[in-house]
């Protein structure tokens, strides 16, 4: 008793703890696979529950807007900065800062899905590159009379507009390094910049802001640091953030009043600049 039962002869050992189907054996147990006994006609193979097929993969985000940047980058290639814009040659200062910021909120590097494809993010960076030299060369008065100029010449030759591409998002990306307070890298990625495309003013100020920013002794890298962001307004008056961080210079070193100045003005050029506009309430609260 209690001895498991025998395999008939000639049949293989059974493996520990599984019941042979032999002549005499208890039926296998509900649920439970019965063992064929010798000479045996094998059973049909036991079907479990079908696999899930495999889900097909989703797309990645943004992977739609493929075609259409594609075809947008093309056409801003063969186009004027006006054009660009969506302007004309007639078109006043105030106008130009509205079709920029239309354009910025669609196509700004920022505005990328999380996991877009590197093509997408290629292009996205292309486009707003172009966006942007268009905006810095017909917002300014001067910049712009000298362009309209160009354009009436038939100018544009000679301009290497690859590297003003590279310029504008080595510019782009070191806004963020900047924002990330990384500022050495950012230093070093503005200076890439400068020597690609030099005829940006907005590039020396925010490499001026940077280094002053990076540097332990900010006594000592004020004087350096409004010079740059000095001879950026002087190429660029209308240059909001470059008002905006000689406002911040200031207010570091102490100068309240020189500051709140600076702060207004960054505010009369670019009335929705949220941080000139926080700096200003401060100020007012503390009177």
């Amino acid at each position: 008793a209690g001895t498991a039962p025998t395999a008939g002869p000639g049949a293989a050992p059974r493996p520990a703890g599984v019941p042979t189907a032999g002549p005499g054996a208890a039926p296998a147990s509900a649920g439970q696979a019965p063992v064929a006994g010798p000479g045996a006609r094998p059973g049909p193979p036991v079907v479990g529950a079908p696999s899930a097929a495999p889900a097909a993969s989703a797309p990645a985000p943004g992977a739609d807007q493929l075609p259409v940047l594609r075809q947008l980058a093309a056409t801003l290639k063969g186009q004027n900065h006006f054009q660009r814009l969506g302007l004309t040659e007639q078109t006043e200062g105030g106008a130009v800062k509205v079709a920029y910021f239309r354009l910025a909120k669609l196509y700004h590097p920022d505005t990328l899905p999380q996991g877009a494809p590197p093509e997408l993010e290629k292009l996205q960076a292309e486009v707003f590159a172009y966006i942007g030299d268009a905006y810095r060369t017909l917002t300014d008065d001067k910049s712009r009379a000298a362009y309209i100029e160009e354009l009436k010449s038939g100018g544009g030759e000679g301009v290497d507009i690859h590297a003003i591409l590279e310029a504008e998002e080595l510019f782009q990306k070191s806004c963020i390094l900047v924002k990330a307070r990384k500022y050495p890298e950012a230093v070093k990625m503005l200076s890439d910049a400068i020597a690609l495309n030099a005829e940006e003013p907005e590039f020396f100020a925010w490499r001026g802001y940077a280094r002053f920013l990076a540097s332990p002794d900010k006594k000592a890298a004020q004087p350096e640091a409004f010079r740059e962001i000095q001879a950026a307004i002087k190429r660029n008056e209308r240059c909001a953030p470059a008002h905006y961080f000689l406002g911040v210079i200031a207010k570091l070193s102490g100068d309240v009043t020189g500051a709140l100045k600076h702060f207004k003005r960054t505010v009369e050029l670019q009335p929705d600049h949220i941080d000139a506009m926080r700096e200003i309430r401060m100020a007012a609260q503390k009177k």
